[in-house]
């Protein structure tokens, strides 16, 4: 009988998936009495199936799989939080909630995390160039949907998933010379970032209060989605996305409450604008 060790991300139905055998048995074998608490370096005893031998190395009980996505590069150093910056409890992850910073830059994003000592963060940044910056272990949580009131069930959502901030200004509001200017500084809606005559720099469209909101980079389009698609791989996350109706509705408590998948801020508050109408959820291939 075979042997595994645990590793971060890894949940049971995970690892029976992996190699084909069935949830119950796994268990019974491993004398497991909560299905829920298994620990990273845990070695598993593996059940065969299967009248075949074959011979393994000593940590890998299966040989790897290829990958399904082409690799990605995410920089596990430039902006790596303390880890007094999030909480280092593993949870079951099966929700991706994509953010946008209201800023300008990854950097601007963590250092006012880092600011603030509050545990408020997200495990991912995807800046404008499309670089993809890993802030802690996406194994791990921290505080980024700040649902208020009977919707926050100890934090369930936060737990559960995994933040990808998407460097982005956010909504715009637009100034007697015919430009479109972000919030900064302190709400004034003074900081220019574009005309009107530049198209390709927002989405005019009305929603929750603004008429303009800030156009997503090509480059981060194209980043998006390999690293959505490393997640889902790693953490099994359903392959799915809020149906149309509800893309742009808050609904914690009701639709988003067991949703599993893919969703963004403003379907946990409904005074939160990200990722917004710009966001194109037509370019995010599952």
């Amino acid at each position: 009988m075979n042997e595994y060790k645990v590793r971060s991300g890894d949940t049971l139905s995970i690892i029976c998936r992996r190699f084909g055998i069935p949830l119950h048995l796994l268990i019974e074998v491993n004398s497991i009495t909560d299905p829920n608490r298994i620990k990273v370096g845990q070695m598993l005893k593996i059940p065969s199936v299967t009248t075949d031998s074959s011979e393994l190395s000593d940590n890998e009980a299966v040989p790897p799989r290829p990958p399904t996505t082409a690799p990605i590069v995410i920089d596990q150093r430039t902006f790596r939080l303390p880890q007094s910056g999030f909480i280092p409890e593993e949870h079951r992850k099966d929700l991706i909630v994509l953010h946008f910073t209201a800023g300008m830059s990854a950097r601007s994003a963590y250092n006012t995390w880092v600011a603030a000592s509050a545990r408020v963060a997200t495990a991912y940044i995807l800046d404008v160039d499309g670089k993809i910056y890993e802030l802690f272990d996406p194994s791990y949580w921290a505080y980024h949907l700040g649902i208020k009131g009977a919707d926050s069930a100890n934090h369930l959502h936060d737990k559960r998933s995994i933040g990808i901030e998407i460097v982005n200004p956010g909504p715009l509001k637009p100034n007697a010379a015919g430009e479109l200017c972000w919030w900064y500084p302190a709400n004034r809606f003074s900081t220019v970032w574009c005309t009107t005559a530049q198209t390709d720099r927002y989405v005019k469209s009305a929603y929750r209060g603004f008429n303009y909101y800030a156009a997503y980079t090509e480059a981060q389009i194209q980043a998006l989605t390999p690293l959505i698609l490393t997640l889902r791989e790693r953490f099994a996350i359903p392959k799915r996305l809020p149906s149309m109706a509800k893309r742009t509705v808050a609904e914690p408590g009701g639709y988003f409450k067991t949703f599993a998948g893919i969703a963004s801020h403003q379907n946990f508050r409904a005074d939160k604008f990200d990722v917004g109408p710009a966001f194109p959820w037509e370019r995010i291939t599952l």
